[in-house]
């Protein structure tokens, strides 16, 4: 079947559903009507003519009380709608001419133009209603000609205007409802495609975080562990800003999801204590060598106060910081570019505003209000010469947004830009903001010596017996670099590491130790023969005495996480592994805590 004809076929049954509701809605005025006008003709009239309306109306009366009980009870099927509102119809004009005929009330003549509207409001098709108007039009030129009417004219000049009132009430309403219903209707298809598309773009941002997120792990890992050798004042140095590029390059990984988060409104804004002097002085200093290669020198505006202790959302203060000096860095070919922190405390509030000067291109006038649109660049010509999505100033926006901050911008073209971005944050006293930079960028491992690292290539270790209150872990990890790093990472702590490939080898090592000789186990989620996840499932069901098994993953968006719970892993700890979060993870499992020797209850 193709398209159009499912978009017809999907229109045919709207429009068989706004038929039934017509119905049911003529059907409940006519009722009402109906049972007004008997009550009222035993009232104002002689009894013989109130006994002879009752009777003309009672059939129409419970018709209708019918179809409206039928109708919300959900048993009024499309086949018998037009058949019900034909007999419907039949029966109001029956009850118009036979009530003028045998009461001699001409007053029915009148009423007969709400008829021929009730016609128009209720007919869907052209055939329908000429079925219903030519027989009422009949009919009533018929009873002028035989009642003894004076002045007939008036009644003739009366049908023809409730005729073409009837008409223009049809071709008023249907085509519109007919269009209206089209447009529904492809609305509906439209938006089942654009979540179908959705859900491919999140699924496909989901496998790039982790396939980005992997080797990441390796990279940052490594230059944790190479920090641990014996390097020159130098080296170190290069290596520490090595550090923090790689660390950030991590949350550029991370705001590969932020444009679908900030679409689907999922994005949380999380508050930390965090020292904004220090945050400004990190964020500047990662450009000081980037500016030097290009001529440009990086100078530093900061407020009195050596500390600035404040509760807020560092990682996102540090993205909007990283992306306007990005920015100035790409369009400024000589000079300076500055970063200036003001602030203004009150008494448990203090207002920050961070600025980014520049000596660069400017911006023409008429582009700075559109400059914090999606996919939007200052010009071609820019675009050909510098590398960008043109996403980065509208995250910008919406990140400081979600801040309740406010952002704003000054430029001349051929004379630079300032870009400036202000937050009301919670003051903290100096020993609250304990975390520093670390709220931003994780906080160093303990790294091993010289003569601890290697260099060959690692691949599984052999099974060992643990020492007296030696914590005996099996982690499972299919990438050969980072099963280095995590094997070293377990040895840094003093604990005992068995390493296999997959989640097959994990079954199975526990099988060849009768499932009680390891204390926990770290395993990986995506793994070639046999997922972490179903590994784990062969564990709960294979093994009475199981020990905890803590989830190693890139996968890290919220509905993975709590999957991840659901399933039993006793915690999750997301890539790049952290040390000091496994350490803490590890802690928090029940049980654990007997000296250095980890201790977990029989589940089972």
């Amino acid at each position: 079947m193709t398209e159009d004809s499912v978009i017809e076929k999907q229109v045919a049954e709207k429009l068989a559903a706004f038929e039934a509701t017509t119905l049911f809605v003529l059907a409940l005025v006519v009722g009402c009507v109906y049972m007004l006008r008997i009550g009222a003709s035993f009232i104002f009239l002689p009894l013989s003519d109130a006994i002879t309306i009752s009777l003309s109306l009672m059939l129409s009366t419970l018709l209708s009380i019918g179809i409206v009980a039928a109708y919300m009870r959900q048993r009024l099927r499309p086949r018998v709608v037009r058949p019900l509102l034909g007999l419907l119809v039949t029966l109001v004009t029956f009850n118009v001419f036979f009530i003028l005929h045998s009461i001699g009330n001409h007053a029915q003549l009148y009423f007969s133009v709400l008829v021929l509207v009730t016609m128009g409001l209720g007919s869907l098709s052209f055939v329908m209603w000429l079925g219903f108007t030519i027989p009422f039009v009949l009919i009533y030129l018929g009873s002028v000609m035989v009642l003894d009417i004076t002045a007939p004219a008036s009644y003739i000049a009366m049908l023809i205007g409730g005729v073409a009132l009837s008409g223009v009430t049809y071709y008023i309403r249907v085509p519109k409802i007919r269009q209206l219903t089209r447009l529904e209707v492809e609305h509906e298809a439209n938006a089942e495609k654009l979540a179908i598309s959705n859900k491919a773009k999140d699924q496909f941002l989901a496998n790039m975080t982790h396939e980005l997120r992997t080797p990441m792990t390796g990279v940052i890992g490594m230059v944790d562990l190479l920090a641990g050798t014996q390097l020159d004042k130098e080296q170190r140095n290069f290596l520490g800003m090595a550090r923090k590029s790689a660390r950030y390059l991590l949350a550029v990984i991370n705001d590969i999801l932020d444009v679908s988060k900030l679409e689907a409104g999922k994005l949380i804004i999380k508050k930390e204590p965090f020292e904004a002097v220090q945050l400004t002085k990190d964020i500047a200093e990662l450009f000081v060598i980037r500016a030097k290669q290009k001529g440009l020198d990086i100078a530093l505006e900061l407020p009195e106060e050596a500390s600035l202790p404040v509760l807020g959302d560092a990682v996102r203060i540090s993205q909007v910081l990283l992306n306007l000096l990005e920015n100035a860095l790409k369009f400024t070919s000589e000079g300076t570019i500055t970063v200036k922190l003001v602030a203004a405390c009150a008494d448990d509030a203090t207002c920050l505003t961070w600025k980014v000067v520049d000596t660069g291109v400017g911006i023409p006038a008429d582009r700075l209000s559109a400059l914090f649109d999606r996919f939007e660049q200052v010009d071609n010509s820019s675009t050909r010469t510098a590398s960008g999505t043109g996403l980065g100033l509208s995250i910008v926006r919406e990140l400081v947004g979600l801040m309740e901050g406010t952002l704003g911008v000054e430029s001349e073209e051929g004379a630079g830009s300032e870009f400036r971005f202000s937050l009301e944050l919670q003051a903290l006293e100096a020993r609250a903001a304990t975390v520093k930079a670390e709220a931003y960028l994780p906080s160093p491992l303990s790294l091993p010596t010289e003569a601890e690292y290697r260099t060959d290539e690692f691949e599984k270790s052999p099974a060992a017996s643990p020492k007296d209150g030696q914590i005996n872990i099996l982690f499972a990890e299919d990438n050969a670099v980072n099963r280095r790093l995590v094997d070293q990472l377990i040895k840094l702590e003093g604990w005992l590491g068995t390493a296999v490939t997959n989640g097959q080898e994990v079954v199975e090592a526990i099988a060849a130790r009768d499932g009680d000789k390891y204390d926990l186990i770290l395993m990986d989620i995506q793994m070639p023969v046999m997922d972490g996840v179903t590994a784990l499932k062969c564990i709960q069901a294979d093994f009475k005495n199981a020990p905890p098994v803590i989830a190693l993953t890139a996968n890290t968006l919220p509905e993975d996480l709590a999957y991840y719970k659901s399933v039993g892993f006793a915690a999750i700890i997301g890539k790049p592994i952290d040390m000091k979060t496994l350490r803490a993870e590890v802690t928090r499992i029940p049980g654990v805590s007997n000296g250095n020797k980890l201790v977990y209850d029989d589940r089972a």
